[in-house]
């Protein structure tokens, strides 16, 4: 199981030049992602109204995302000085310059590339949606959906990449280069690349941060539309969900490419430079203890692993004559090569620079639970799954059986991802210990080390899910393009790929949330990890203590809150969105008969206003609350908020984000011809079904994961805070 740690130790500081696999894996990735991005622009945009309607949505994405950046901007400069400004001084009261210098600067650099994954994101997806269009109608499905899935490509191997680039310079800027290549021995390296990977732990807040301004300010736009567009378009109506006479059409499909796309891609951006940081650091305890600087860098390389592997799975997807009516099953194949190609890579790294087989373990055990997340969340949102059909017969009898059901089906939607990633945990967890023990340090080190590679393993197929998830949006919008175009010859094919993107989203969502949870241990031992490092003091949560009580109660309160403030900010924007369509329908003369336009651009203002004033109130109560319990009850009671915030926003997650994508798609499978088919009462009691859902699965839900590591970052962060005005108070 185990080589001698003397042949360990050469393999590391022999062969310093390993480090280079990461920055290299990540400027392939990028490289990659603007080869494609070139490919789908030269691909045909269609006939003159597709080309027409694209235009009007990406000018809505564009005036969108201009507004919120700058909103964000506003906030991003304000904090970054205050950090420059918070953290002069160590937690006893030393002067620390460097400190608050190095945290700003990486707060900023996170923050930007988070923003820039982000518009690439969207950019993207707003030329391939009318190319995907194009392609079904001129070649097909099978073109249909590879344009689809690498203009998700696109996106993924782009925020993978600037991830790890970004963490890589970072890094090496702040004293990883002498740790490696400098002239030190092997515990002053380990010690200073240990400083570094701390010092760079502001690059994961600013990217939480962001993210989930972008991830909550699109959610509430997308649904604020699409809400109003169902209830007044569908149900009073009863017009197709994209017709163009609908007033909220454009406004909708705006939504999804400032919310799936350009969210999700700060949103993943977060998930992967966060946990990378984290895993660093906690790598840094077992490489102090061994004099081997490979244990922290290999979350770096185990990344790379994964870009390597994301390259190999995705010519696998495609789209076979007999799997025409069931593409998910072409998309499932790019995923599965990949993981079994990270699998192998995985088991070659593990022999070569880590020489233990256990560790090996640890990052099967991530791989098994990203593909455990894959086929329960395709079991409770497919379109043609039990549960969904389940919700759709319900319907029958009416929206309130409809809701009942649906909600009942959230509810059960969270058992089996928890006890899977509780078994991923458990088990990488033990098999930490047992490399602990063979190496001759605290088992329990081990332990968190071994939760750490299961987290590197699971994000290791990140870019193809990333991919699949950008499919999503992408065949979504493409599916409301057929529709308004009346161009013919590709809605049935879209609406097929639409139905794949809602449980390709679901997937995202769900893995999204697992590699959170996985990351929550981690974090969280980051953190205790980091309160020794700064301050000399070891810090116990101690549930018995009132104060750590308490503000593990405040902490279970916050994705509780945070949501409701999300879900009543896209209520009332639906709610005016609702009264505009309405006023349309009544005040515009030959809109219900084709022969006047709809305005367009006031259902696109209302979205966007109510998406901005939306955003702003959740996403800062959840930084201000943590730094007043830090302040005021030090930080201990920070470790148990952070706690009692996990605990309760991973099951609420999962109920919102499963849940609210099996209401979706019993409304599709209704749509399909079931249960009575379009315009019938199931008909609109499954889109009021869907209209519950949609602020769930769309805003609160997918914001929950972000505001775990929101929270885990930023408590990190603010550590020399908390203890230099505890001191001076």
């Amino acid at each position: 199981m185990f080589i001698p740690l003397q042949m360990l130790t050469s393999l590391t500081f022999d062969n310093p030049m390993i480090f280079w696999i990461a920055p290299f894996a990540g400027v392939l990735a990028v490289v990659a992602s603007l080869i494609l991005m070139n490919r789908i622009g030269k691909m045909s945009p269609g006939g003159p109204k597709t080309v027409e309607v694209g235009n009007a949505i990406r000018e809505g994405a564009y005036a969108f995302l201009k507004r919120q950046y700058k909103t964000i901007g506003i906030i991003t400069v304000v904090l970054f000085v205050l950090l420059w400004i918070a953290l002069p001084y160590g937690p006893t009261g030393e002067l620390n310059g460097p400190f608050g210098v190095g945290t700003a600067a990486a707060f900023l650099v996170g923050a930007v590339a988070s923003l820039a994954a982000g518009y690439i994101a969207m950019d993207n997806a707003t030329k391939a949606n009318v190319r995907t269009v194009a392609a079904a109608k001129e070649f097909g499905a099978e073109k249909a959906l590879k344009t689809a899935f690498y203009g998700g490509a696109t996106m993924g191997l782009a925020v993978v990449g600037l991830s790890l680039l970004g963490v890589s310079f970072l890094f090496m800027l702040y004293g990883g280069f002498d740790a490696l290549f400098g002239t030190l021995d092997a515990a002053q390296s380990a010690s200073l690349a240990r400083n570094a990977a701390s010092g760079i732990v502001g690059m994961g807040f600013g990217a939480s941060l962001i993210a989930l301004f972008a991830q909550l300010g699109g959610g509430i736009y997308t649904k604020a539309a699409d809400v109003g567009a169902d209830l007044v378009g569908k149900v009073e109506a009863g017009i197709p969900e994209d017709d163009p006479r609908n007033p909220a059409v454009i406004a909708d499909n705006v939504g999804d490419n400032v919310g799936d796309s350009a969210g999700r891609g700060a949103d993943l951006f977060e998930s992967a430079t966060g946990e990378n940081i984290g895993g660093m650091i906690i790598g840094g305890i077992i490489s102090i203890a061994t004099g081997n600087l490979i244990f922290l860098i290999f979350p770096l390389i185990a990344r790379a692993l994964g870009i390597f592997a994301t390259f190999v799975g995705m010519p696998f997807v495609r789209l076979s004559e007999k799997e025409a009516k069931h593409p998910m099953k072409a998309l499932r194949k790019g995923l599965m090569v990949t993981t079994i190609v990270a699998g192998i890579l995985f088991f070659i790294a593990t022999i070569f620079l880590l020489g233990n087989m256990y560790l090996f373990y640890c990052l099967l055990a991530g791989l098994a639970a990203s593909v455990a997340i894959d086929y329960i969340t395709d079991y409770y949102t497919g379109r043609d799954r039990s549960p969904v059909v389940k919700i759709a017969k319900a319907s029958e009898t009416g929206s309130a059986t409809n809701i009942i059901t649906g909600f009942a089906v959230g509810l059960e939607t969270t058992a089996l991802p928890i006890v899977s990633l509780a078994i991923a945990l458990i088990a990488s967890y033990w098999f930490g210990t047992q490399f602990g023990a063979e190496i001759g340090i605290d088992p329990f080190i081990g332990g968190i080390y071994g939760t750490t590679l299961a987290t590197m393993g699971m994000l290791a197929v990140m870019g193809m899910i990333l991919a699949l998830d950008g499919f999503g949006p992408i065949a979504d919008n493409a599916a409301g393009i057929a529709e308004m175009s009346g161009e013919g010859g590709a809605e049935a094919t879209m609406e097929a790929l639409d139905a794949v993107g809602n449980t390709t989203k679901a997937l995202t969502k769900g893995f999204a949330l697992g590699s959170a949870l996985l990351a929550a241990q981690l974090l969280f031992q980051t953190y205790i990890e980091e309160v020794h490092l700064i301050t000399g003091q070891t810090i116990t949560i101690d549930i018995s203590n009132p104060a750590v009580l308490v503000a593990g109660f405040i902490g279970a309160m916050i994705p509780f809150f945070f949501s409701s403030q999300a879900i009543s900010a896209v209520g009332k924007a639906a709610g005016e969105m609702v009264a505009e369509v309405r006023r349309q329908f009544r005040e515009i003369p030959g809109i219900m008969e084709g022969t006047s336009k709809p305005e367009y651009g006031k259902a696109v203002d209302i979205s966007t206003k109510s998406a901005l004033k939306g955003m702003v109130l959740p996403a800062l109560i959840v930084v201000i609350v943590p730094l007043i319990v830090g302040v005021l009850m030090g930080a201990e009671a920070v470790g148990a908020l952070v706690i009692g915030a996990t605990l309760s926003a991973v099951p609420l997650a999962l109920l919102m984000n499963t849940g609210g994508g099996a209401w979706d798609n019993a409304k599709k499978h209704i749509e399909a011809g079931n249960f009575g088919g379009k315009n019938s009462p199931a008909h609109a009691a499954a889109v009021v079904g869907d209209t519950v859902g949609d602020p769930m699965k769309d805003t609160a839900g997918p914001s929950l994961h972000v505001l775990i590591k929101l929270l885990s970052t930023l408590s990190i962060v603010f550590i020399p805070l908390f203890f230099n005005l505890l001191n001076l108070i």
